[in-house]
């Protein structure tokens, strides 16, 4: 890592400093002569076996001899064409190592883009994660309301047949009513007229009663009589005879067809004279325009 540091460090300084090519050419360097030549270096003589001493004698060691160094040899400076290629060689460099910025930058460009896209893939994932719990969360919730229906759904078939029965009940109890609906439709039917006729006598009794001489009442008197002795007609018409010929002015109602208002029209009776002053006066009847009964 030192090494890489150092030589992004020397790059950089290369970048800050060009090298910019000299505009006047190098001196030109004179050829030196060749050092003179020096003898060689003298060996010693072999070294011969010293005879054998007694062992109370010292040995001494021989030291070598001093060498001789060869003075030192001049530096020749570098030929134009050598200062040539070293620019060129740099300048080659220089534009490797231009090239070599542009990629890093790139590759950093690269890089930090990659960096957002990995983040926002990871947020992605984080959502999806959330979502992912939430679901599972709601299917629990699903999973517990589909049991709790099934159990209802249960209790309610285990009710069903007692409801079945209980709606037998119900159709039965109900032809039961339809039955008992015709008499009472009649018994209904029967109650209403009675009403209506009430009704009648009630408006025919409020209505005022006309004054009439005595003779005349009489007449009418025998009339309704003779009218109650008829077998065509029935006590409930007899009933009814009386008050409409007794209430003159008031409300008509033929005892025949039960006709009233315009149906039925009074006129005179040319057989019955009431008086002969000062001209002849006729007694009054009822005749019902819709049956032809005189009353």
């Amino acid at each position: 890592m030192s090494d890489e540091y150092e030589r992004n460090n020397n790059d950089n300084e290369k970048k800050k400093k060009p090298i910019s090519i000299p505009s006047m050419p190098p001196p030109s360097v004179a050829p030196l002569t060749p050092p003179p030549s020096m003898p060689p270096p003298s060996t010693p003589p072999p070294m011969t076996t010293p005879p054998p001493h007694p062992p109370s004698s010292p040995v001494f060691e021989t030291t070598p001899p001093p060498l001789i160094e060869s003075p030192p040899s001049t530096s020749i400076g570098p030929s134009e064409e050598d200062y040539n290629s070293v620019v060129m060689q740099l300048q080659v460099k220089d534009s490797s190592l231009l090239q070599l910025q542009s990629q890093i930058n790139d590759l950093n460009s690269q890089s930090s883009l990659l960096g957002a896209q990995l983040r926002e893939k990871e947020n992605q994932v984080t959502r999806l994660t959330n979502q992912l719990q939430s679901l599972q969360t709601s299917t629990e919730a699903y999973q517990q309301q589909v049991q709790q229906l099934t159990d209802e759904n249960a209790q309610l078939q285990a009710h069903i047949p007692g409801l079945q029965q209980q709606v037998q009940e119900l159709q039965q109890h109900n032809s039961m009513l339809q039955q008992q609906i015709g008499p009472l439709q009649v018994q209904i039917t029967k109650l209403q007229e009675e009403v209506v006729y009430k009704e009648k006598r009630i408006e025919e009794l409020k209505e005022p009663k006309a004054v009439m001489p005595s003779s005349l009442a009489q007449g009418i008197t025998n009339q309704t009589t003779s009218y109650s002795t008829s077998p065509s007609l029935t006590p409930s018409t007899t009933s009814t005879t009386t008050p409409s010929t007794q209430t003159g002015t008031g409300r008509r109602i033929c005892p025949n067809c039960g006709a009233s208002g315009f149906a039925v029209k009074e006129v005179e009776d040319k057989t019955r004279i009431l008086s002969y002053i000062p001209k002849p006066i006729y007694a009054k009847k009822l005749v019902c325009t819709k049956c032809g009964f005189e009353f």
